[in-house]
C-alpha cells in the first residue's frame, strides 16, 4: 500500500485521484489523545483500494439522511444541504477534483471531512446512530449489486457469441477427445453449446446469489441495532435491496457474501478457462482446427515465427487469480470471532480484482469467440487420419444390434483395430473376410457405418450431437438469450 501521490485512471475509473498527506492529526475520538503512529498509519488506511466504493457510500448516506430527517435529527434544510453536499462530492470525485487524504483513512471519513468543509456542523449529524461497521458492508453489498450486472452482461455476450459459432458450424463434424485422445465424431455446434451450459449454469448462480446478496444491513449500528429508531423499511424502499437483515451481530459480521461471489466467478473462470485450453490445443500447429486472429495473439521476443495464444493464456493464468482470491477471503474469516475485526479490511482488494478480472476475461473471450476461424479442411484431414477409428464404438453397437453381447462385442472391435493397426490400414479398407475372421455376423452393411453424418446423427437423444437435437437446442439457447436481450 503506497502513501505516495498517485496519478492516472485508478480502480472503478476515477481518474487523477492524489492522496495527500498532512502534517495533521487523524480523525480521532475523545478516548485518544495521540495522533495514530506514523508507521502504523498506512496499514490502518484503507482509502487507497475502498475509495472505489464512493458512489454507494454517497447513496447510502443519501439515504440515511433521508431517514434521519423523518426522525428529527435532520430539519429539513439540514437533510437538503447533506444531500446536496454529498451529490457534489460525487461529482468532484468522478471529475478527479477530490483530495483523499492518508488521515482519513477510509471513503466513510474522506467523504465525511469533505461534507464538513462544505457544510458545516450539519454533516457532523450524519454518523448519528450509524456505525462504519455497518457502512461498509452496505457499501460493498451495493458494489457488488453492480458487479453482477456487468459480469452478468458480458456472459450474455459470450454467450450469444457462441451460439452464432454453433448455427455456422452445425454439419461441421470433428473428433471429439477423451483422455487427449481421438473418441467419437461430434458436431462442432455441439462443443460450442457444451461451453454455452456452462456458463448458463454460471449464470443461473449469479442469479440466485442474489437474494442473498440482496440483503440491506443498514440499521444494524456497530453490532446490537440502530439505537435511534430508524426507520428500516424507509432504507430498504431507498436503495437498491429486497429484504431486511434479521440480526444486526449477523449483519455486520458476515462476509459469506463475498466468498459466495468470488466462488461463482471461480467456477465461471474455470469455465473460461478450459475454454481458452480448447482452443489453444485446437489453433496449434499439430491441430490447426482453428485459427485466431493476429490482434489477438503476440509474437515472441526471439522467434520471429511464433503467433502466441496469449490472450487466451491469460485468461487461463488470471483464473488462478479469481482462485486465490477466493482462498484469501476464506483464510481471512475463518478464525474471526464475531461480530466485526479489522481483518474485515483485508476483504477489498481480491474482491474488486476478482470483479475486474471477471469482466476483462468474459470480454475477450467474447472477441476470441466471434473472430475464430474454423479451418474445415485440417478437421477434414484429421477425420481422415483417424484410420476409421472414430467409427469402432459405431462397429460394437452393430454388432450388438447383431445379437451379441457389448462386453464381447468390446473385445472383438478392439482386435480389428488393433488387426488394422498393425497393417497400417483404415478400417473402411478392411475386406468383409477379414471382418468375418473377427465374427461371422458381419455383412456387407458393415460399411455403412462409415459416414461421419450417419454416425453423429446415431446420438438421437436429447443431450446428444445428432443434428437436429443440436439445432433444436440451438433454437431453445438462442430463443432464451433474445428474450433477455430484449427484457434489458
Amino acid at each position: 500500500m503506497t502513501n505516495n501521490a498517485s496519478s492516472g485512471t485508478s480502480p472503478g475509473g476515477i481518474s487523477d485521484i492524489r492522496i495527500i498527506r498532512e502534517e495533521t492529526v487523524a480523525i480521532r475520538d475523545g478516548r485518544l489523545k495521540k495522533p495514530l503512529n506514523a508507521v502504523f498509519s498506512g496499514m490502518n488506511a484503507s482509502i487507497d483500494f475502498d475509495r472505489r466504493l464512493y458512489r454507494e457510500d454517497i447513496r447510502g448516506s443519501v439515504a440515511y439522511a433521508k431517514a434521519l430527517e423523518k426522525r428529527g435529527i435532520l430539519d429539513r434544510d439540514e437533510c437538503r444541504a447533506v444531500v446536496d453536499g454529498l451529490l457534489a462530492i460525487e461529482r468532484e470525485i468522478t471529475i478527479g477534483a477530490f483530495d483523499f487524504r492518508i488521515e482519513d483513512e477510509d471513503i466513510h471519513m474522506s467523504i465525511e471531512r469533505r461534507l464538513f468543509e462544505k457544510i458545516g456542523k450539519a454533516a457532523h449529524k450524519l454518523h448519528t446512530g450509524r456505525s462504519r461497521n455497518e457502512q461498509v458492508v452496505l457499501d460493498e453489498r451495493m458494489h457488488l449489486i453492480k458487479a453482477c450486472e456487468s459480469i452478468d452482461e458480458k456472459m450474455l455476450f459470450l454467450s450469444k457469441a457462441l451460439v452464432e459459432r454453433a448455427k455456422e458450424h452445425l454439419s461441421t463434424i470433428i473428433p471429439i477427445y477423451t483422455h487427449l485422445r481421438k473418441a467419437q465424431p461430434v458436431s462442432l455446434a455441439h462443443l460450442f453449446l457444451a461451453y454455452c451450459h456452462a456458463l448458463e449454469r454460471d449464470r443461473e448462480r449469479m442469479k440466485d446469489f442474489q437474494k442473498r446478496l440482496r440483503v440491506l444491513p443498514l440499521g444494524s449500528g456497530a453490532a446490537a441495532g440502530s439505537s435511534i429508531g430508524i426507520d428500516r423499511n424507509q432504507l430498504l424502499k431507498e436503495l437498491p435491496f429486497e429484504t431486511l437483515s434479521r440480526n444486526s451481530i449477523d449483519a455486520v459480521s458476515t462476509r459469506d457474501f463475498i466468498m459466495e461471489f468470488e466462488f461463482i466467478c471461480v467456477l465461471s473462470g474455470i469455465t473460461l478457462s478450459r475454454m481458452a485450453e480448447d482452443i489453444i490445443i485446437y489453433s496449434s500447429e499439430e491441430f490447426g482446427f482453428l485459427d485466431l486472429p493476429d490482434d489477438l495473439t503476440t509474437t515472441s521476443s526471439l522467434l520471429p515465427q511464433k503467433k502466441n495464444p496469449d490472450s487466451l493464456e491469460l485468461i487461463r493464468g488470471k483464473s488462478a487469480r479469481v482462485i486465490g482470491s477466493l482462498v484469501w477471503m476464506i483464510t481471512l474469516m475463518k478464525g474471526t470471532p464475531y461480530t466485526y475485526n479489522r481483518d474485515f479490511q483485508e476483504d477489498k482488494e481480491g474482491l474488486f480484482d476478482t470483479i475486474d478480472t471477471a469482466i476483462q476475461c468474459s470480454a475477450v473471450m467474447t472477441e476470441v469467440i466471434n473472430r475464430l476461424e474454423v479451418n474445415v479442411d485440417r478437421v477434414e484431414e484429421a477425420l481422415r487420419r483417424s484410420g476409421g477409428t472414430l467409427f469402432a464404438t459405431d462397429i460394437a453397437d452393430y454388432l450388438v444390434d447383431k445379437g451379441i453381447p457389448f462386453r464381447e462385442a468390446h473385445r472383438a472391435v478392439g482386435e480389428i483395430v488393433g488387426f488394422a493397426h498393425e497393417r497400417g490400414v483404415d478400417l473402411k479398407d478392411l475386406s468383409l473376410d477379414q471382418y468375418r475372421s473377427f465374427d461371422r455376423v458381419f455383412e456387407k452393411d458393415v460399411y455403412e457405418l462409415f459416414d461421419y453424418i450417419r454416425s453423429v446423427n446415431r446420438h438421437d437423444v436429447p443431450g446428444g450431437t445428432a443434428l437436429k437435437r443440436v439445432a433444436g437446442e440451438i433454437k431453445r439457447i438462442e430463443g432464451a438469450l433474445e428474450k433477455e436481450m430484449r427484457s434489458r
